[in-house]
């Protein structure tokens, strides 16, 4: 496990879903130069990367809520990182005029308990990484693990949720991860029922020299 650190891919047009304009906010810096790099790539869970997608894990149904071991312990890995991630202390988000909020796929729109105004949100701002193409990058956690791409000439942002915990379905609970390096982000998507835990790598995100971000959705 660490925090730093292929299949046919189809292109999927950037959907956007929702925009907010922010002329004057609390606690933003401006100058966002003043913020400086607090982590390298790779970003997210190593994990992720060492697995042959799709992924099952058989639940112990003699405990709920656990799965069977050895294997089990990957998944539970893979959790830990996550929980250690979003646990660093906040840090100055930079102002923006604009954010608009990026869809990826349908995880977000069927889930109960889904908090759309957290889904934009870019308070608790944790990690000012590396750019990726133009865009500076941030991380964010607010109950979503929120990624920023800001245009500094701008101020312009756009938001993709890449991170998720506990979203509650009728009879499962989806959870969303990500791996981040100089060549794009991937995303995941799990969903954990009473008789185990799937994980799948669903999106391969590409950014373009001229800003361009193509969502791939990765095939099997």
């Amino acid at each position: 496990m660490a925090i730093g650190s292929c299949t046919h891919q189809s292109s999927q047009h950037s959907n956007t879903t929702d925009t907010f304009e922010n002329f004057s906010s609390l606690n933003l810096q401006s100058d966002t130069a003043s913020i400086p790099l607090n982590i390298n790539f790779p970003f997210g869970c190593t994990e992720l990367t060492k697995l042959k997608y799709p992924e099952h894990w058989e639940g112990d149904l003699n405990h709920y809520g656990h799965l069977k071991k050895p294997g089990g312990q990957e998944f539970e890995d893979i959790k830990n990182c996550f929980m250690a991630i979003n646990a660093a202390k906040t840090i100055s988000a930079p102002s923006t005029k604009k954010l608009t909020l990026l869809k990826l796929g349908e995880l977000f729109e069927n889930a109960n308990n889904l908090d759309t105004a957290m889904q934009l949100s870019i308070d608790s701002c944790r990690y000012r990484l590396p750019n990726l193409g133009n865009y500076e990058c941030y991380y964010c956690y607010q109950r979503y693990g929120n990624l920023l791409l800001l245009e500094p000439k701008t101020m312009e942002g756009k938001v993709l949720n890449i991170y998720a915990d506990d979203l509650g379905g009728d009879s499962h609970t989806n959870l969303r991860y990500f791996y981040i390096d100089k060549n794009g982000i991937r995303i995941f998507e799990a969903a954990w029922y009473d008789d185990g835990c799937f994980l799948d790598e669903k999106f391969k995100i590409s950014i373009d020299s001229d800003g361009s971000i193509k969502i791939n959705l990765v095939k099997k």
